[in-house]
């Protein structure tokens, strides 16, 4: 949808149509189109952000000084998410 994400796009544009309606002024038109035009370069630097956003707020923001056996693979980040990177 003009290269933003689809959901998104859609999203973005009922928001604004609904705001311009409500307000019954076009003042709102230049936010939503700017907010496309950020949703389009965002998705076209990296076009599985949304889906890397997604898996990431999954999983809870848990900091361990040491490894231990009650803390497994279940706590653990996938790789790529800060952890098991080298600094």
């Amino acid at each position: 949808m003009g290269g933003a994400d689809r959901s998104l796009a859609i999203a973005n544009g009922t928001i604004t149509l609904l705001l311009c309606y409500s307000s019954m002024t076009p003042a709102f038109l230049p936010v939503g189109i700017g907010l496309h035009w950020l949703l389009r370069w965002k998705s076209s630097k990296d076009p599985w952000w949304r889906e890397v956003s997604k898996v990431y707020n999954r999983y809870a923001d848990i900091y361990e000084p040491g490894p231990s056996t009650r803390f497994a693979a279940r706590f653990k980040r996938p790789y790529g998410f800060d952890q098991d990177l080298p600094c």
